[in-house]
């Protein structure tokens, strides 16, 4: 995920997805068609009558890293939202720091403390699921967390954003933005991550749509503003024209935005809508263009009511979709905290659950 997750797999086997015992079926997150038969798997009914407890309810969260803000806001939004349960007495969380063998250690030391359900985003998928394996085995509820759905026995259910739908809405609006003209590149998340697999093959498949318009080249910028901004400058020496840059990702949306101010060529840029990145969201307010598309924070607070849900034995589904759409300018200048640092997402949490 970005900020997502960020599997420790080739750009060849993102996206691997259990229809059975076994992870080994691979599936092409290139293809929208995939993502279709994704959101029919989450609708299937659920049966939680073999999970349901009585008494005290104690939650696992095995965060396969804490390092950046929109986890953070995830991470807190867990918490925050188990405390209006009352059912939940604790919630433990671990931090693998980008291990995959921390973090399926982690998941081993949850089942030992004795948890009844754990919440997860994972660093690797493959290397985790052995643990998680152990968890199912011990009838502990198992939820995917983030922009992946994970379909396997050890997985109960998932909270997440439908990546490919979020991708197109940036990449559509983006077209229509440049009245589907004009040379443009891409600015993408770290290489062979899902993210930057699956946005790439969404903006290749709406300029189907759009033959005036060119993608000149394909960066990876790592979600990282500075780097973005770097590799921006290589691409305006290298390009006397550039009409416009798709990046989802505000805070590299911002390090664009910089270089080719420096240039003094900002009057031929034309940006994708970002997220709802604080710095973006200050950005689009000041110039009052590019609009947002939301980034789905919600996942943290749905995958708790998840949890309690199954615990409890009410009806639900294998997931659930946490939908994401496009604010225009003047909507997203809104979700602005113009007192807040960039690396900041407005939010509803209370003082108490905010990030440190």
């Amino acid at each position: 995920m970005r900020r997502y997750l960020k599997p420790i797999v080739t750009a060849a086997m993102i996206g691997i997805f259990a229809t059975g015992a076994s992870v080994s079926q691979e599936m092409d997150l290139t293809k929208k068609e995939t993502y279709d038969q994704i959101m029919g798997w989450a609708k299937e009914p659920l049966d939680t009558s073999k999970y349901k407890k009585e008494g005290d309810l104690r939650i696992g969260l095995s965060a396969g890293y804490l390092s950046n803000a929109w986890i953070n806001f995830t991470a807190q939004s867990v918490k925050y939202e188990a405390s209006l349960h009352p059912e939940i007495k604790e919630v433990k969380v671990t931090d693998a720091a980008f291990n995959p063998t921390k973090q399926a250690a982690d998941i081993e030391d949850l089942l030992t403390s004795g948890v009844d359900a754990i919440l997860f985003w994972p660093v690797d998928e493959k290397a985790i699921l052995p643990a998680l394996q152990k968890a199912h085995e011990k009838g502990v509820v198992t939820i995917n967390i983030g922009y992946n759905f994970m379909r396997d026995p050890a997985v109960t259910s998932n909270a997440y954003v439908n990546q490919w739908t979020y991708s197109e809405q940036v990449a559509t609006e983006f077209a229509k933005s440049l009245n589907g003209k004009g040379k443009v590149f891409a600015m993408l998340p770290i290489a062979g991550s899902s993210a930057a697999v699956v946005q790439l093959a969404v903006l290749q498949e709406v300029l189907k749509n759009y033959p005036d318009m060119e993608l000149v080249s394909s960066e990876y910028g790592d979600w990282d503003r500075a780097k973005a901004k770097q590799l921006t400058e290589n691409l305006l020496q290298r390009f006397p024209e550039i009409d416009g840059a798709f990046s989802p990702a505000g805070q590299m949306s911002m390090g664009i935005y910089e270089a080719f101010d420096e240039a003094g060529r900002l009057g031929e840029l034309t940006l994708s809508p970002g997220d709802d990145y604080n710095g973006w969201t200050k950005l689009v307010a000041k110039d009052g263009k590019w609009g947002s598309v939301t980034s789905g924070l919600e996942v943290g607070r749905e995958a708790v009511k998840q949890a309690v849900n199954i615990l409890t034995g009410k009806p639900t589904t294998t997931a659930v979709v946490v939908p994401t759409r496009y604010l225009d300018p003047a909507e997203a200048a809104k979700l602005n905290e113009p007192d807040r640092p960039d690396d900041w997402f407005k939010t509803d949490l209370p003082a108490e659950f905010l990030p440190q």
